[in-house]
């Protein structure tokens, strides 16, 4: 499977299909990091001066609305969605990432439905994962992380009317002039 062909991806994925999405996947967050700005970051996560911050602070909305239009490019049968809502311990069900948005690729009650998350290194728990996609069963199970749909949860077609538009906008130009 080629980076821009992710067409025979299903959930549950097999390990072969999994390993190309995730090469896909880091390939597509090094473009992000590198046209990440602070026109494109969040408004409300914008940091300090001299204040240290992962690269992805504030990327998240942008950085998935992004990638749910390059996925539905490359397949439109895919079910994707981008979410927004809260990064919870399933330990303690305490906040790890709030307000922060990823895309899920399958149905939402389907347990091993795909979290895709290329920003959730900005939480420290999930620091060693730039580039996240797992199944969400697996993430409780074995990151002891949950991925909860707080707030709104958007296909392909409604997130064409988000307020993240703008932002992309900017990051897409951003992209097209390889900075």
């Amino acid at each position: 499977m080629s980076v821009t062909d992710i067409s025979s991806v299903s959930c549950p994925l097999s390990r072969s299909e999994r390993d190309a999405l995730f090469d896909a996947l880091r390939y597509y967050r090094n473009q992000l990091q590198d046209a990440w700005s602070d026109e494109t970051i969040h408004e409300s996560f914008r940091s300090a001066s001299g204040e240290q911050a992962p690269a992805s602070r504030g990327q998240c909305g942008v950085s998935s609305a992004w990638l749910v239009e390059r996925l539905r490019a490359d397949d439109r049968s895919l079910k994707l969605s981008y979410c927004y809502g809260d990064v919870l311990s399933t330990v303690d069900d305490t906040p790890v990432l709030p307000r922060h948005c990823w895309v899920e690729i399958g149905d939402e009650d389907d347990p091993g439905r795909l979290v895709v998350d290329l920003t959730g290194d900005q939480a420290e728990s999930l620091r060693d994962y730039p580039v996240l996609c797992l199944p969400h069963d697996e993430l409780r199970r074995d990151l002891r992380t949950e991925y909860r749909v707080t707030y709104v949860r958007l296909d392909p077609e409604g997130l064409r009317n988000d307020l993240v538009q703008p932002r992309l906008g900017i990051l897409k130009r951003r992209l097209r002039a390889g900075i």
